[in-house]
């Protein structure tokens, strides 16, 4: 399966559209449907984003790693915080900066717990 196909069924699991995605990691709708589509790669800063957020190998988003359903359980966005991130789309600065601190926090915090 194409890193395309993968990024799809992982945000059709969570039940967002590319729209809702976009908001998330701080791109566009078309950046989302670029990715999927394959006409655009994500850079290595958003592989890791995306691994991140869906609690998957960046192996497995690049094809080296086998898909494990157990670990996409449970993923669902609640609809209140893509609410609140949509609010935050209004405030450039604060959004950018609260999106771009999210893969580094949760470094910090799997460090801490390892």
């Amino acid at each position: 399966m194409r890193f395309g196909e993968k990024l799809k069924l992982l945000r059709f699991e969570k039940g967002l559209t590319q729209d809702d995605l976009g908001y998330i990691l701080g791109v566009t709708k078309s950046c989302i449907s670029c990715y999927e589509s394959g006409t655009r790669q994500p850079s290595v800063e958003m592989l890791i984003s995306l691994s991140v957020y869906f609690k998957v190998s960046i192996d497995y988003l690049v094809g080296i790693e086998p898909y494990n359903p157990e670990q996409v359980k449970d993923l669902r966005i609640n609809k209140s915080d893509l609410e609140l991130l949509k609010e935050l789309k209004n405030k450039p600065q604060l959004y950018k900066k609260i999106i771009r601190s999210i893969p580094k926090s949760i470094s910090k915090i799997q460090k801490v717990l390892n």
